[in-house]
């Protein structure tokens, strides 16, 4: 068969369209007929015959499709069952398509056609049900030619969700197809997103509706995992009866959360529990997903204090790496015998947090995928140095398993930890095509609603998730071309600067900090020309509703943007804690009744409450004095139920110290406001997890901490020597390091029933995790 190549530029030809924001289709001979009208002047002239027995997701494309239609042109085509009454577009598998070469069952997995023939479009893919030697998956081959026919000839693009002005139709009357014979299937068969588009995002009650299977979201890869199983910690007759599979703390305890994976009786167990599923069909706690066996850790990081486990523990992998022989040993070991009793199974297994990085000396037996978290979020890898690190990752996993890997990426992150409303398609598509031949695909990971800030690189990069071929140039030029009417040019500018401001800046030391962002990547004269070209766009589609409509959506996250860059660069409505100098280091036992005391400036936290900082309902008082030796934080915190609070941890570093009542002190002593930071949690047991940026192996000497618990409240003391930072500027009139002070007070709902869970701040303006260092502020010291 003659495959053609056509011309890369925007063609409309009696329906044919070549667009150069597409995805890229193989285009076969065209058949020879005369072009097939489906609307012409604006009235009807065919139907849409839907075949079979469609599926969900055909039934959804397929009322888009008459929509869309009558959107467009004015007509509303009629919807036909199991018949094919022409002039039509026939969707599905029948006996018609057969007869003119579509088969849905031999086409690739989410695979589909398009061709025409006398008075009839067929549209045809492959299906879950297809009766094919393939394996059963899901397959929305027709679902995914439907929406290819929408973009393609009814000139539909979906940005962002449809009902916030998010779907883009060109109005046209007449709708007519040339002859036109066109193939596809994704490059990646995994193409997640979550949350998915029908749930409502934190709990809003708004979900973003059919938006990510507009973009064809889904996933056909049949070896998936089962996040952070198995979970055994409920379990009694492993909790009881085998406490040696749990994780070791550094008080003696057993963590019954994390699993110790160098215990020969975790394997036991899991093979175990595997025996019980595929040799007995039982039910049993493991994590498995049809054919599928997942290793993935609980939530937290590995920080087993067993021998075994410290045998394996690597201080000097950094902080994604410290942990990784520990565990890629357990799925080396755990492999080798799921071959040996189940070669038809495969284990996935998922790096992330301690054991990211792929470990030397580690070989797996061929029936391990691996599915890798991107730390930093993709985004980041606009940094070369992190890009670097992030592909060696890759390869060194891909080699480990001799096999295609899979990404695990955030779309969240780093967007918890600044309001700038940057864009990133070059990023996405440099990855995806550096990984054509190395990646199963990706499941990316949010947390709210992403596209008021990410809208252009989220719909980018589920288009680069279906080829990594596809021009984001040219996406990004039509987005404005088309989204925004009169305002176009100006928000293609403003888009550009979004653009060449994150991909183009590099930060110091490729670490992100709101200096970083506000100095490099979006500097005042940026920031002040960003406000006037929204401005300008305001005006500019002021008689056009659904343009001002689109502009305002896209203007809705600058509010928050400009607001952090004046906190950030003028410093306006920062909350400062200043510390003043003492004779000496007050006594470490909680109870902030020494005399040096009544010198200190008494700072209250405050929360974040629908957007603005509010006084907590719990106080919570905090002041800090300085000697030659090293500073001191003190706290007092009302508290009515003292005797309830949650102090169960017992041991250094536990990673759910922050679920105690707890303080939480960040410091960045350097002085340069440049992302370096450490940071301490501490329970009312004055037990502390510690750790430099998000590296809990650093351990320093020399910090002391201690709690009073009085009738209604609590107080703490907590002293840090200057010898824990390896660089600092030196305290002193004038001089200033950044950081973030943090209370996390648990409720004791079940005992008094008003009571509240609150996590309070110094500076809590722009939310997120309480490592935003967008709300760190400045901590001042006087002599």
């Amino acid at each position: 068969m003659k495959h053609l190549v056509l011309p890369s530029i925007l063609v409309l030809t009696w329906g044919t369209l070549v667009a150069d924001d597409l995805n890229p289709v193989r285009f076969k001979e065209a058949p020879t007929h005369a072009p097939v009208v489906l609307v012409e002047g604006g009235q009807p002239k065919a139907s849409i015959c839907v075949m079979g027995k469609p599926d969900s997701a055909v039934n959804e494309v397929v009322n888009e499709l008459v929509n869309a239609v009558e959107q467009a042109t004015g007509a509303k085509l009629p919807v036909v069952k199991n018949k094919v009454v022409l002039p039509a577009i026939v969707i599905g598998n029948c006996d018609q398509a057969a007869a003119a070469g579509l088969v849905g069952g031999t086409m690739p997995i989410e695979g589909f056609a398009i061709k025409t023939a006398a008075d009839c479009v067929f549209i045809v893919g492959h299906e879950s049900s297809d009766d094919t030697p393939k394996p059963a998956v899901a397959s929305s081959g027709t679902a995914w030619g439907t929406l290819e026919f929408l973009e393609r000839f009814v000139n539909v693009r979906w940005y962002w969700p449809p009902d916030r002005g998010g779907r883009s139709i060109v109005k046209m009357s007449d709708l007519r197809l040339s002859p036109v014979w066109l193939e596809d299937a994704p490059a990646f068969r995994k193409r997640e997103i979550w949350p998915p588009s029908g749930s409502s995002w934190n709990g809003s009650g708004q979900a973003l509706g059919p938006i990510f299977k507009r973009l064809r979201a889904g996933n056909s890869w049949p070896v998936n995992i089962r996040v952070h199983q198995p979970d055994w910690s409920k379990v009694a007759e492993y909790t009881e009866q085998r406490p040696e599979c749990f994780q070791l703390g550094s008080d003696g305890k057993r963590n019954f959360t994390m699993l110790c994976y160098s215990n020969p009786r975790t394997l036991e167990t899991y093979l175990e529990n595997i025996a019980r599923v595929f040799d007995k069909g039982e039910k049993a706690p493991i994590g498995i997903s049809g054919n599928t066996i997942t290793v993935s850790p609980a939530d937290a990081e590995i920080a087993c204090v067993c021998p075994d486990c410290q045998k394996l523990w690597d201080p000097n992998a950094g902080r994604y790496g410290t942990a990784s022989k520990i565990v890629a040993s357990f799925v080396e070991r755990l492999a080798g015998e799921v071959k040996k009793r189940w070669p038809d199974k495969t284990v996935i297994y998922l790096p992330y947090l301690n054991y990211t990085l792929a470990p030397a000396g580690i070989h797996f037996p061929g029936n391990v995928e691996v599915q890798i978290c991107g730390m930093p979020g993709l985004a980041q890898y606009k940094e070369p140095a992190i890009a670097a690190e992030e592909q060696l990752n890759i390869d060194h996993w891909s080699a480990i398993s001799g096999r295609k890997i899979q990404n695990w990426h955030y779309d969240c992150w780093p967007e918890d930890r600044t309001k700038a409303p940057y864009q990133y398609p070059h990023v996405i598509q440099a990855f995806y095509r550096a990984n054509r031949d190395k990646t199963i695909g990706t499941f990316i990971n949010g947390t709210q609603d992403h596209f008021p800030r990410q809208n252009i690189s989220l719909y980018c990069w589920m288009k680069l998730l279906w080829n990594p071929d596809f021009n984001v140039d040219d996406a990004t030029s039509e987005f404005t071309r088309r989204m925004f009417g009169p305002a176009a040019k100006t928000m293609a500018e403003l888009l550009q600067i979004q653009i060449d401001g994150w991909e183009k800046s590099r930060w110091p030391d490729a670490m992100m900090s709101p200096k970083a962002l506000y100095h490099v990547s979006y500097p005042p004269d940026t920031v002040k020309k960003m406000k006037a070209l929204l401005a300008r766009a305001q005006q500019e589609t002021a008689g056009d509703a659904l343009s001002a409509q689109r502009v305002e959506y896209y203007a809705a996250p600058f509010d928050a943007f400009v607001a952090e860059y004046e906190t950030v660069v003028e410093g306006k409505g920062v909350r400062v804690l200043t510390a003043h100098k003492v004779p000496e280091n007050p006594k470490i036992d909680g109870k902030l009744d020494d005399a040096v005391w009544q010198r200190a400036m008494e700072t209250s936290l405050v929360k974040l409450v629908a957007g603005k900082e509010v006084e907590p309902k719990y106080a919570t008082k905090v002041k800090a004095v300085w000697t030659a030796e090293g500073i001191t934080y003190g706290f007092h915190m009302a508290e009515p139920a003292p005797q309830s609070l949650v102090r169960n941890i017992t041991a250094r570093d536990d990673s759910n110290a922050w679920w105690n009542d707890n303080i939480e002190i960040y410091i960045d002593a350097t002085g340069k406001a440049g992302g370096q930071y450490y940071q301490w949690i501490i329970n009312p047991n004055g037990i502390i997890l510690d750790g430099r940026g998000e590296d809990a192996s650093w351990n320093p000497e020399g910090v002391q901490a201690k709690s009073f618990v009085g009738e209604d409240f609590w107080s703490m003391e907590v002293f840090i020597p200057y010898s824990v930072f390896p660089e600092l500027v030196r305290p002193g009139t004038g001089a200033e390091w950044f950081g973030q002070i943090t209370r996390h007070r648990m409720s004791d709902a079940k005992r008094t029933p008003e009571s509240i869970q609150e996590n309070q701040k110094l500076n809590a303006k722009f939310g997120g995790y309480n490592r935003n260092l967008a709300d760190f502020s400045p901590l001042r010291f006087l002599e």
